[in-house]
C-alpha cells in the first residue's frame, strides 16, 4: 500500500507546490476547496452576527434625555389702553360720565383693520366669512353687533374687543383675550375691517 501523500500526489497530479502541501493529507474524501469556500461562510456568518449584535448593543444604550434649562416666569404687563389711562385715578362720578359718553373712534382704515386681524392672531378663532371657527365669522358681525344690544354697532364692537367677557354671544365661550391695550385708531381699523366684511 502506498502512503497517503503519494495517493494523494498521483490524484491531484504534479502541480506546484503549494497544490502539493495541501494534497499531502492522508485522509481520503478530504478536499481543501470545501474547507476554504466554508471558511468564507462561517466568516460571512460571523460578520453578520457581529453587526446584528452591535446594532442591538447599540438600541439598548440608554441615551440621556437633555435636561431643559429653566425658564423664568416674568411676564410683562401690557401697556394701559388709552382707555384705562383717562379712567386712572378718576372718581366715580367721572368714571360713570366716561361711560355714558359715546365711543368716537378716528376715520379707520380697513386694509390696515386687515392686517390687524392677521397680526393680533384673530384670524385664528374668527373667519372673514360667516365660518365659525372658535369665535363667530365677522361676516354680518357689524350689522349683527346693532343688533344684539342697546348699543350702537361701534360700541358693542369696541367692548367686545376690549372687554370681551361683557358680552359673550350664545353658543360661545368666553375665551377671548382682552385687546384693551390697542389704539383708538387700531380699534377703528379693526371695526373698518368688520364693515368692509358685510
Amino acid at each position: 500500500m502506498k502512503s497517503g501523500w503519494a495517493a494523494c500526489r498521483r490524484i491531484v497530479g504534479v502541480g506546484n507546490a503549494r497544490t502539493w502541501e495541501r494534497s499531502a493529507l492522508p485522509i481520503a474524501g478530504f478536499s481543501f476547496k470545501r474547507v476554504e469556500k466554508s471558511r468564507g461562510r462561517i466568516a460571512a456568518a460571523s460578520l453578520i452576527v457581529l453587526l446584528i449584535a452591535s446594532i442591538l448593543i447599540a438600541g439598548c444604550t440608554e441615551v440621556p434625555n437633555p435636561t431643559a434649562t429653566p425658564v423664568a416666569f416674568d411676564p410683562t404687563p401690557a401697556a394701559p389702553g388709552t382707555r384705562d389711562l383717562v379712567l386712572a385715578g378718576a372718581s366715580a362720578a367721572d368714571i360713570a360720565a366716561f361711560a355714558a359718553e359715546p365711543v368716537v373712534l378716528p376715520e379707520g382704515d380697513a386694509s390696515n383693520g386687515e392686517a390687524l386681524h392677521t397680526s393680533l392672531g384673530c384670524a385664528a378663532c374668527h373667519s372673514v366669512g360667516d365660518d365659525v371657527i372658535v369665535g363667530p365669522g365677522w361676516k354680518g358681525l357689524y350689522t349683527r353687533a346693532g343688533e344684539r344690544t342697546d348699543l350702537e354697532a361701534e360700541d358693542y364692537l369696541v367692548q367686545s374687543i376690549t372687554k370681551p367677557s361683557k358680552f359673550i354671544a350664545e353658543g360661545f365661550t368666553n375665551v377671548m383675550p382682552a385687546f384693551d391695550y390697542l389704539s383708538d385708531q387700531e380699534l377703528a381699523d379693526l371695526i373698518a375691517f368688520v364693515k368692509a366684511n358685510e
